[in-house]
């Protein structure tokens, strides 16, 4: 990355540490602590991390690391949702490692045009040869499918499937907040090759966005909660935006 952006990256980090933490994240500590364990410690979500590790580049913001804080969010909000919508006797810990390994491949095709639907055959070919059913493979394909933003998406008749990919959804539109001022933006400025002059040009196009996004939420935690987590970010957006306009007037 140049000098440039990651110094204008690393601004936008300080500039973020100085507010609060979403209210999902302080709200619900034992939920993520658990999706946590699941993540780092589960062997089938650590072997199909080790597999798509070196395809999930930081293209966009998008790689690993992206793809790591969906997991943990959207195993979290699996958890939170399960009593309410699936049957008490499922293993909600093995769902956990589902909607993870959803989240881990959800990007797999990222730069390619209708990255959802081509992502989800390409994590179908992955899955082949790992420990999982048909029907979790199902699961796992049809989340990653229905994750795009103002798509069409798929309603499922099996409530499993549906908590999957409502979970994967929601914990990938949490991104949209404070992690799109700090990581993404800056991400698409190296692989767009822009200017910061480009960026601020951008900017209200971007913002009407998160604004639209806030009203897509499809879990009940997500619809409580996730507005926060954006509103948060265009709280952030808005003083990263006044540190640019003014970075480009004293440039």
């Amino acid at each position: 990355m140049r000098p440039e952006y990651v110094n204008l990256m690393n601004e936008a980090r300080r500039i973020a540490s100085r507010y609060r933490q979403p209210e999902f994240h302080a709200s619900f500590k034992p939920e993520l602590a658990v999706s946590r364990k699941v993540f780092f410690g589960d062997p089938l979500v650590a072997a199909v991390r080790d597999e798509v590790k070196e395809r999930l580049n930081e293209d966009f913001g998008h790689g690993l690391r992206h793809a790591t804080f969906v997991s943990l969010d959207a195993g979290a909000l699996l958890l939170l949702e399960a009593e309410t919508r699936i049957a008490p006797l499922i293993e909600t810990q093995r769902l956990v490692a589902l909607v993870q390994i959803a989240g881990l491949l959800h990007d797999i095709e990222r730069t390619e045009p209708d990255h959802a639907r081509l992502g989800a055959n390409t994590a179908a070919w992955i899955l082949r040869d790992h420990s999982l059913t048909t029907k979790e493979r199902g699961h796992i394909v049809r989340a990653i499918a229905n994750h795009e933003a103002f798509g069409t998406d798929e309603t499922l008749l099996d409530p499993v499937g549906q908590l999957l990919s409502d979970a994967l959804y929601d914990a990938d539109k949490f991104r949209w907040g404070p992690e799109n001022f700090t990581t993404t933006i800056w991400r698409m400025m190296e692989v767009w090759d822009l200017s910061v002059e480009e960026i601020i040009e951008r900017y209200p196009w971007g913002m009407r966005g998160l604004e639209r996004v806030k009203e897509t939420f499809r879990t009940g935690i997500g619809r409580t909660y996730g507005p926060d987590i954006i509103d948060l970010g265009i709280e952030i957006g808005n003083e990263i935006y006044r540190f640019l306009l003014d970075y480009t007037t004293k440039g």
